[in-house]
């Protein structure tokens, strides 16, 4: 009979985080419980966090790993379905792009070439675009989360932490799998892959992703759905060891969808919410005698939303073992993307306003890293260089009250960004004993950013006043205003690392994130000055930084069938980039000053063969400790002092619980599995406004598996068990169209069944 492996049959998450100033009180529960025998063990787990191979255990950065079996088994293909999973992560999405916030610090830019503060790195390639964050997991080896600022090793935009995919590679003998999963709303996935040697040195592996599904809603006045998907996914690698000391690989992916998902929704009417300072009146289309349709999955809309995305990408990483002690690695990577999506604005089937969005982008990277590994000492140093083109619009022709009919092209913004970004790292860690050791770190950042910058002139231009034809609009656009900025950062790292026993290591760190400065493209302001002149401006917006302060305690106990693993941080964060909304224009802008502090817990329990239990909590403090400004929907309030209000998308509190129990048969495994998760409110705007946030509530998810010894896997399953209705994200639109609250829905309740077979 052929023997099933536990890696293969249980859906967990097989790595956790670590931070805690209750480091002697951990302690002491090590030495409380290493007495009881377990009777089964945890597998270890190898991650690539630190740019080189080490047991999870044994990294002292917080960072969760997920195997590409546990993702499989637990149906997840998303970023969106692993954020639920992780203390402290949150999940959001606007306007077509991936909102990713780690322990607080987010991602607010609503306008186009617009970038996150949690890095996205594709087999160590960073991706640039928000938009190019939402393509599907497929034939994956595992994903690693990284929590807390990478400022050293990874740089570029990771002052909130980094998520990495890595796919999966080709075997030393031929294998795959094809996989079919049928669930409600006429929801097909199709995914199947294949590789192995093509000769003595070379292997190749081919995987597909296709995904159909019918919408989740209805737009009733034009009667077809909304929210439903149309993509198609595909990546070939390709492995070369010309010598057993020299690796290389070569991976070639692409990614397409065009549907109408994306849609947004009217959450609220925020003039009938009877805050202080609203309008008390209902949104402008409703005025007119308009239908809305509030926070539903069917929308009432004078338009049909249009979404599309495309990425591309190229990656050649070569790696060659000099000796025994000294790996040296070269990245090199081509990506292109492309994005547009047209949504209604209004919330209304009255023709108000709509939005149209349009982004290509083009980067080129390359790293060279060193890595040296001796009895004492280890470093690794490196080198990067980043070049990307972003050509980016988004308008929003519009309609005046007196005659909604006649649209016109209101408001448009834009440009080129062309952004230059060089670095230096390096991290050494050194052993003084075989139970210390001190991690010293820095990195030398450089980016350079040019904007042409296109605009909509209502100073000297009539063209805004134009009738618009809503299939080919054509933004008024003035300009270009080019001007372009440079910035520079030095991010230091310093940790101590203690292996309180074998099992245990206890660790602390002192570092500094850095995200660069930035342009609000399309947001030049077109200034009257004497003499019939005009002057031109749009500075750029500061960069922001965060200086981090952790401790934690990683420890593999009960014989090792109990890992349990906690922490705690505190942040200084300042200059944080946040967007508001004036007219109609989304304008980033800087907060002043920001307190981070929390406590996170990851506890997986592997009881016996059969029963394995996880369970994370995380408890995050995020306030602003400096910033005043203006709410855009109670204009008449004034300047508002915010500090002590809750940042954006940073709940504060968050519970997972995992349960899986096996039952043994004779030709195979019958695996029921619980997957629940508690999230208390999540506010989505500074000003802390409860209809732009989402209320606490859980979500549980179920599945039942049997996967036979022949390879064959059957799961049955539902998502969102309850049917809990949750935004992923809202915004505060213009004060033009009534102050409505516009936001994007979770998905509903959601069940069918996976087949899978592997060979």
């Amino acid at each position: 009979m052929k023997r099933i492996s536990r890696s293969q049959l249980t859906p967990r998450t097989m790595a956790v985080y670590c931070l805690s100033p209750l480091a002697m009180a951990h302690a002491n529960l090590v030495g409380a419980v290493d007495n009881v025998a377990g009777s089964a063990r945890l597998e270890e787990v190898i991650v690539t966090a630190e740019k080189r191979q080490a047991s999870i255990q044994d990294v002292p950065i917080a960072v969760t790993a997920l195997s590409g079996d546990s993702l499989q088994q637990q149906g997840i293909n998303d970023v969106a379905a692993i954020a639920v999973k992780i203390p402290n992560f949150d999940f959001g999405e606007s306007f077509g792009a991936a909102k990713l916030s780690i322990r607080g610090i987010s991602y607010s830019n609503l306008s186009t070439g617009a970038e996150g503060s949690v890095a996205y790195n594709l087999n160590g390639v960073y991706v640039s675009r928000p938009a190019a964050q939402l393509g599907s997991f497929f034939d994956v080896d595992r994903v690693e989360v990284l929590r807390g600022p990478q400022g050293t090793l990874y740089g570029r935009n990771a002052t909130g932490g980094a998520v990495n995919i890595y796919t999966a590679k080709p075997d030393e003998y031929w294998s795959g799998f094809a996989q079919l999963s049928l669930e409600n709303y006429e929801h097909r996935i199709l995914e199947g892959a294949v590789g192995g040697p093509l000769g003595a040195n070379l292997g190749m592996r081919l995987a597909v992703f296709d995904q159909q599904r019918d919408g989740y809603g209805k737009n009733i006045v034009t009667g077809k759905e909304v929210d439903n998907i149309d993509a198609t996914s595909a990546r070939a690698t390709f492995t070369w060891t010309p010598s057993s000391v020299l690796s290389i690989d070569l991976i070639a992916d692409t990614s397409h969808q065009k549907d109408a998902s994306r849609a947004t929704r009217t959450v609220a009417q925020r003039g009938l919410t009877g805050e202080e300072g609203v309008s008390g009146e209902p949104i402008l289309g409703v005025q007119l005698g308009g239908t809305a349709l509030l926070q539903q999955f069917d929308i009432a809309s004078d338009i049909q939303p249009r979404y599309s995305r495309r990425s591309e990408g190229i990656t050649l990483d070569a790696s060659w073992d000099v000796s025994d002690s000294l790996t040296i690695r070269s990245l090199t990577a081509y990506r292109s993307s492309e994005f547009s999506l047209n949504s209604d604005l209004d919330g209304t089937d009255v023709a108000l306003s709509q939005i149209f969005y349009d982004e290509e982008s083009v980067q080129y990277s390359q790293e060279f890293n060193v890595h040296y590994s001796g009895d004492r000492l280890q470093w690794t140093a490196g080198a990067f260089i980043f070049d990307e083109d972003i050509d980016g619009v988004f308008w929003t022709p519009g309609a005046p009250p007196q005659d909604p009919g006649s649209f016109l092209a209101a408001y448009a913004a834009g440009g080129t960004i062309n952004t230059r970004a060089y670095a230096i790292f390096g991290q050494l860690e050194y052993s003084l004993t075989d139970q210390l050791a001190l991690i010293l770190g820095g990195r030398f950042s450089s980016e350079e950013k040019e904007d042409k910058d296109l605009y909509t002139d209502f100073v000297t231009d009539t063209k805004f006043l134009e009738p618009a034809d809503m299939d080919r609009p054509n933004p008024p656009l003035s300009g270009p205003f080019e001007q372009s900025e440079r910035w520079d950062s030095f991010t230091p790292k310093v940790g101590v690392n203690y292996h309180l026993t074998q099992d245990t290591l206890l660790y602390g760190s002192i570092s500094e994130g850095f995200k660069a400065g930035v342009f609000n493209l399309g947001a030049t302001s077109v200034i009257p000055v004497s003499g019939g002149e005009v002057a031109l401006s749009n500075p750029p917006v500061d960069p922001e930084s965060v200086w981090a302060y952790e401790v934690g305690v990683k420890s593999d106990l009960l014989d090792q069938s109990l890992r349990l693993n906690s922490a705690a941080f505190y942040y200084d964060y300042s200059d944080l980039q946040l967007t508001k909304i004036v007219g109609l224009l989304a304008t980033l802008t800087n907060a002043a000053k920001a307190e981070i502090y929390g406590l996170e817990i990851e506890a997986e329990y592997q009881a016996s063969e059969s029963l394995n239990v996880q369970l994370t909590g995380g408890w995050l403090h995020a306030r602003f400790s400096e910033f005043d400004s203006t709410d855009p929907g109670r204009p008449t309030l004034g300047v508002q002092d915010l500090s002590g209000n809750q940042l954006p998308q940073a709940p504060e509190f968050s519970v997972g619980l995992g349960i899986e129990y096996s039952v043994f048969l004779p030709r195979g495994i019958l695996t029921p599995t619980l997957q629940a998760n508690w999230r208390s409110r999540n506010y989505f705007d500074e000003f802390n406004i409860e209809v732009i946030s989402q209320a606490e509530h859980t979500k549980v998810d179920l599945s039942l598996s049997y996967q036979d010894e022949s390879g064959f896997e059957l799961v049955a399953f539902v998502r969102n068990l309850t049917d809990e209705e949750t935004l992923e994200t809202a915004y505060q639109s213009s004060g033009r169209l009534g102050y409505n609250i516009n936001g994007f829905l979770s998905p509903p309740r959601t069940y069918g069944i996976r087949a899978r077979y592997t060979f």
